[in-house]
């Protein structure tokens, strides 16, 4: 909803819930399943997807407004 009113708050949410999902995608596969990047083609298109949604991230939030307190 923030980011449809155009919110920087938004794009602040997606990337935090991008990065933590990514963080525990990694870890899962990583450190439980003992696997790596190559065998596991759901965790290649997260990837993909959180560099592109933090890549972007700086340039769609010079585009947003401050979210109003009252």
């Amino acid at each position: 909803m923030l980011l449809i009113r155009g919110k920087r708050q938004g794009i602040d949410l997606a990337c935090a819930i991008m990065a933590t999902d990514l963080a525990a995608n990694w870890y899962t596969v990583h450190d439980i399943q003992h696997s790596n990047l190559a065998a596991q083609p759901r965790l290649q298109r997260l990837t993909a997807f959180a560099t592109l949604v933090l890549g972007t991230a700086p340039f769609i939030r010079r585009h947003l407004t401050k979210c109003d307190d009252g």
